[in-house]
């Protein structure tokens, strides 16, 4: 699912991004005169899946530089193809080269990465989400979860606020006492907010199970630990009633072994905190 995200937001991003790159005044275009109008390209040089294209529109309309785009968010570009046209005064495009750059690289390697993972879970006929994590850069959590969405994935909780993800640092402070945590914290949730709770052992999972959690995080646990707790939870008639989300070091390499016992998410830090895969793009003149 792909989110309409707030315009005003990524709009006031965007003018703080700018002004981070030139606080005052750009001193390389001090000799390139005011009114000077030229059109110039974006143009890809690798291939992959381009994201970033909304924001690129937002950031040069806030610089009054129109844009002809022929590439839509979220397909597949070739090596040499232009991704959008730019016509405008020469000093605004410059002002806006290197964010605009530095954006839809960024949000093109994320998307690119997810759509590989994503790819992996289709081949393997299971049923299951690709979803990232809140491991993303402090600024630009709202561009990365969108380009994880563009690739197909689910951005997960975008903030502290959206639900309640109980983690080993919560477990420790009860002692470890899964069941005593999780009727404390339903004591006090509201009733809108879903309560996820992170375990590391696979008998915790099943007292999460019996004691009202909604989805319990599997971390760091091995495919046939996740396989048993899975088993578990069917022979105790508990399966149905719970999500399962699978964490904690899983890469290409591994995924394919977790997506056997077919939990329902799969979620991993390698979408935005280290996507594998580049997307270059310039910006020329013509």
């Amino acid at each position: 699912m792909i989110m309409s995200y707030n315009k005003i937001v990524i709009e006031k991003k965007l003018r703080d991004f700018l002004e981070e790159d030139c606080a005052f005044i750009d001193v390389s275009t001090i000799n390139i005169p005011k009114d000077a109008d030229v059109s110039a390209k974006i143009i890809a040089k690798s291939s992959g899946f381009v994201s970033g294209l909304e924001e690129l529109k937002i950031l040069f309309d806030i610089l009054k530089v129109s844009t002809n785009f022929l590439k839509k968010d979220g397909i597949k570009v070739k090596k040499g193809e232009v991704v959008v046209e730019l016509k405008g005064k020469a000093i605004n495009i410059l002002l806006g080269e290197r964010v605009g750059l530095n954006l839809i690289a960024h949000m093109s390697a994320i998307t690119t990465t997810t759509k590989k993972f994503v790819k992996i879970v289709e081949e393997s006929g299971k049923k299951v989400k690709i979803a990232c994590t809140r491991k993303t850069l402090p600024g630009l959590r709202i561009f990365e979860k969108k380009a994880v969405s563009l690739g197909g994935g689910d951005p997960h909780r975008f903030s502290l606020d959206d639900m309640i993800l109980l983690k080993d640092t919560h477990l420790r402070y009860y002692k470890g006492d899964v069941g005593k945590l999780l009727k404390e914290v339903k004591d006090k949730a509201s009733f809108t907010k879903k309560i996820e709770i992170e375990v590391e052992k696979p008998d915790d999972a099943l007292i999460a199970a019996k004691n009202g959690a909604d989805i319990i995080m599997l971390d760091n646990m091995s495919p046939d630990q996740v396989e048993d707790v899975i088993q578990q939870l069917k022979v105790n008639n508990l399966r149905e009633k719970i999500i399962i989300e699978v964490s904690g070091g899983i890469n290409e390499d591994n995924i394919v072994d977790y997506l056997i016992s077919s939990p329902d998410i799969i979620s991993t830090s390698e979408l935005t905190q280290f996507p594998s895969e580049k997307v270059d793009l310039s910006l020329r003149f013509d």
